[in-house]
């Protein structure tokens, strides 16, 4: 069997890379003093990121699987993600923890793609 014959693990995959990508462009954002190709890259893997939690969300619902963490995984990470939005929006003083909250996107994506792993 292929791995990649769900389209939920594929895009679970294609989470995991943008999460480390989006982490490493956002460090390199901290240090960086001007707004650069790693602010472009940053903000599209945001998007994306976004986009991917809500199509993961609608497959887990609207497959016939009773599988919570399917469900779950994707909010929570939506909700990381959203939280970590604000944090850099609106609170400068709690900018120490940003770098947290992307990695624990990272683990989010890790949980998710082993959740649609097929068995």
């Amino acid at each position: 069997m292929f791995i990649f014959s769900s389209a939920s693990i594929l895009l679970a995959s294609i989470g995991i890379v943008l999460a480390v990508t989006s982490f490493i462009s956002g460090l390199q954002l901290v240090r960086a003093t001007s707004a650069s190709i790693e602010g472009m890259i940053h903000r599209a893997n945001g998007y994306l990121t976004v986009i991917l939690f809500i199509i993961l969300t609608f497959i887990a619902i609207s497959s016939s699987m009773i599988n919570i963490a399917a469900v779950a995984l994707p909010l929570t990470g939506l909700a990381v993600f959203l939280v970590k939005l604000w944090i850099v929006r609106r609170h400068k003083r709690f900018l120490k923890y940003v770098s947290w909250m992307g990695g624990t996107l990272i683990l989010v994506w890790l949980l998710i793609f082993y959740i649609n792993i097929p068995i």
